[in-house]
């Protein structure tokens, strides 16, 4: 003897298992593939509600600081790690570290929110043949550096961060780091 499924029964079956594949193919977005690095190559960490996840942090050579913007008392201090030439492009890298009086603990931090609600223009600067070099974009439009608002982290915790730029011409040797207006270093040495 034959069960003849009616439309509505068919339907509710289908919904079902069309629901169920989908949420089998969309797996968490809170935790990262190993590999993932779609905040930022390298980030320091992230903090979600009561959980924060360290991720290895490269050693800055050299560190400076400034007031953090607005009225958020406290300081952000910029670690300069790697400057490096592969082929026609030039990588930077450096380490972003809220160091603000009054955050909670386990407030996430973006390097949007260090710089007052905007991502910071980052650039170099060839002060001997007076030229300047901004972040490279993508057929999109999209730069290749690391988000301002994507990129974050908690107080005192470090997040790396790297930036995409034109390969400076052969003779260069140094170049000096901007946010904004901000120089950060100067005389960084191109690493090729």
């Amino acid at each position: 003897m034959r069960t003849r499924l009616t439309p509505v029964t068919t339907l509710t079956i289908l919904i079902g298992v069309i629901t169920l594949f989908v949420m089998g193919c969309s797996g968490s977005h809170d935790t990262p593939a190993p590999g993932d690095r779609s905040t930022a190559p390298g980030p320091a960490s992230t903090a979600q509600a009561n959980r924060t996840v360290a991720v290895d942090v490269p050693a800055a050579s050299r560190t400076t600081g400034f007031r953090a913007p607005g009225s958020a008392p406290g300081t952000i201090d910029v670690g300069f790690v790697d400057l490096k030439v592969d082929g026609r492009l030039t990588t930077l890298t450096v380490v972003w570290t809220p160091k603000y009086t009054d955050a909670p603990r386990d407030k996430e931090i973006s390097v949007f929110d260090m710089f007052g609600a905007h991502s910071p223009a980052v650039a170099l600067v060839d002060s001997v043949n007076l030229k300047r070099y901004v972040v490279v974009q993508d057929s999109r439009n999209i730069e290749l550096g690391a988000s301002g608002p994507r990129t974050k982290t908690v107080n005192n915790t470090p997040v790396s961060a790297s930036y995409t730029f034109a390969a400076p011409p052969a003779d260069v040797r140094t170049l000096d780091v901007y946010a904004d207006d901000r120089l950060l270093f100067d005389d960084v040495p191109v690493g090729r």
